[in-house]
C-alpha cells in the first residue's frame, strides 16, 4: 500500500504540473464566464443602435398607429426606433417603393414595412431590409402589427378590442412541485432543471476527460518504456490503483477550483442576475450526491479506460475503442430531458439502476425529485458491485497488457490474459 501511495502522489503531482491542467482548470471557467457575461454587460454599457423604419401602408389605415407604437419604445433617453410613414403623396406606390428600396441599399434606411391593402384578410406584411434582420426587432414589429391587425378586424365587426382581449386572455399555469422540503413554485422548478443540466453535464465532461487522461498516461508511459522501470519496483496492482486514485483526486481538485470560481463569480454578479439566480439553489445534499456519483462513476469508467490503455500501444488504436465506451455515456445525456420530466417513470427507474448509466441518471433523479430510498440504495449497491467486477477484471488485464506492445489484441486474447493472470 505504501508503494501505491507513492504512485498516487506521483500521478497527482505530475498531472497537476501540466499546462493543459492549469489552462483547463483556471482559464476555461473564466473563458466560459466571459462568453456569458459579455452579452449581458453589453446590454448595460453599449446602447442599442437606432433602427430607422419606414412604413408603406397600402391600406391607409394602420401606418399612423404603428409608427406611434414604435415611437413609445424609449430606453434611457435613447430612441430605439426612428419610424416614419412613407407617404407616396399621389405618386405610384410601386415607384415610391422602389425609391425606399434604393434608400435601404444606400444605407439611408434600415427597414421598410410594407402593409398590403388586403392585410386584414391575408394577415401578411412584408419586412424589407438589406442587413437588419435582428430577431428581437422583428419579433417586436410582428407583435405590434399582429395586435393592430386584430384590432382592425374586430373594429370592422363592431367589437371592442380591449374587451375581447380581456375575455380571451389565456390562463397562466403556475407549476408547483411537491418535495420533502415543501412545495416548490414554478421558478424554483425551472431552477432545479438548470441544476440537473449543469450537474449532469459537468459529470459527463469530467468522467470522459479524466478517464481519457488515465488511458493516455498509460499509453505514453508504455511508449517511452517508463512503465517498465516503474514495474521493476512496484507491483502492477499498486500501479493500477495509484493511477486511478491519483488522477481521480486531481479531477476532484479541478471540480473544487471550478466550484470556488463559480461561487466567486456568482456572488460578484448576484445583484446583476438577482432575478434569474434567486431560483437556482444548490443544497448540501445535491453536492454530496454529486461527489458520490462522481467518485463512483470515475472508478467505473477509469477502470474501463485503463483496460483500453493497457491493451493499446498507440493513441490511434485507443481512439477506436473509445467510441465503444462513449456510447453508454452519451445515452444518459440524450435521455436526461425525458427522465427529469417524469423521474418516477419506468424509463427513469430502469436507466438509473443500470450501472453504466447510474452516475448521471440517478444524480438527475435525486436532484429533481425524491426517489424512494431503496432505489437510491440499490443503484449505489449495483454500481459498487459493478466497479468491483470491472476493477478486478481490469487489474488482471492490466497486469499482462501493460508490457504488451504491437498489434492490438482481440477480445479472445484479452479474456485469455484475464484467465492467465
Amino acid at each position: 500500500m505504501k508503494k501505491a501511495l507513492h504512485i498516487i502522489r506521483r500521478e497527482y503531482v505530475e498531472s497537476a504540473r501540466r499546462k493543459a491542467f492549469i489552462i483547463s482548470t483556471i482559464l476555461a471557467p473564466l473563458f466560459i464566464a466571459a462568453i456569458y457575461a459579455v452579452p449581458f454587460l453589453a446590454m448595460f454599457f453599449v446602447p442599442p443602435e437606432t433602427v430607422s423604419v419606414a412604413v408603406l401602408d397600402h391600406s391607409r389605415s394602420m401606418a399612423g398607429e404603428f409608427v406611434a407604437g414604435l415611437s413609445d419604445t424609449l430606453e434611457s433617453h435613447h430612441q430605439q426606433y426612428k419610424a416614419m410613414v412613407a407617404d407616396p403623396m399621389g405618386r405610384d406606390p410601386e415607384t415610391y417603393k422602389e425609391i425606399m428600396v434604393q434608400s435601404i441599399d444606400a444605407g439611408a434606411l434600415d427597414v421598410l414595412i410594407e402593409i398590403p391593402e388586403d392585410v386584414l384578410e391575408t394577415g401578411r406584411v412584408r419586412y424589407i431590409s438589406k442587413d437588419y434582420f435582428d430577431e428581437r426587432v422583428m419579433d417586436e414589429m410582428r407583435s405590434k402589427l399582429s395586435r393592430l391587425v386584430v384590432s382592425k378586424r374586430l373594429e370592422k365587426e363592431s367589437l371592442d378590442f380591449e374587451k375581447v382581449s380581456a375575455l380571451t386572455a389565456p390562463i397562466a399555469l403556475d407549476q408547483q412541485k411537491i418535495t420533502k422540503a415543501g412545495i416548490l413554485e414554478g421558478g424554483e422548478v425551472v431552477g432545479r432543471f438548470v441544476v440537473v443540466a449543469v450537474f449532469v453535464m459537468i459529470l459527463y465532461v469530467t468522467l470522459i476527460s479524466w478517464g481519457v487522461t488515465v488511458q493516455r498516461s498509460i499509453i505514453e508511459e508504455k511508449g517511452s518504456r517508463v512503465i517498465e522501470v516503474m514495474l521493476s519496483s512496484v507491483e502492477p496492482k499498486d500501479l493500477f490503483i495509484g493511477k486511478i486514485i491519483g488522477v481521480g483526486s486531481l479531477g476532484l481538485t479541478q471540480i473544487a477550483v471550478w466550484s470556488a470560481m463559480i461561487l466567486i463569480i456568482g456572488l460578484s454578479s448576484a445583484a446583476l442576475f438577482a432575478q434569474a439566480s434567486q431560483y437556482i439553489q444548490v443544497s448540501v445534499s445535491d453536492v454530496v450526491y454529486f461527489l458520490l456519483f462522481y467518485v463512483l462513476g470515475f472508478l467505473l469508467y477509469s477502470a474501463i479506460f485503463t483496460i483500453v490503455g493497457a491493451v493499446c500501444s498507440t493513441e490511434q488504436d485507443a481512439q477506436q475503442l473509445q467510441g465503444v465506451i462513449m456510447i453508454p455515456m452519451i445515452i444518459p445525456i440524450m435521455l436526461t430531458f425525458l427522465v427529469v420530466q417524469n423521474p418516477g417513470s419506468l424509463l427513469g427507474i430502469v436507466l438509473s439502476l443500470i450501472p453504466l448509466f447510474t452516475p448521471m441518471m440517478m444524480l438527475a433523479r435525486v436532484v429533481i425529485s425524491d426517489p424512494p430510498v431503496w432505489q437510491v440504495a440499490l443503484s449505489i449497491v449495483l454500481l459498487i458491485a459493478s466497479i468491483y467486477g470491472v476493477i478486478l477484471f481490469a487489474a488482471r488485464v492490466f497486469r499482462i497488457g501493460i508490457l504488451m506492445y504491437g498489434k492490438r489484441p482481440s477480445l479472445r486474447e484479452i479474456l485469455r490474459w484475464y484467465k492467465y493472470a
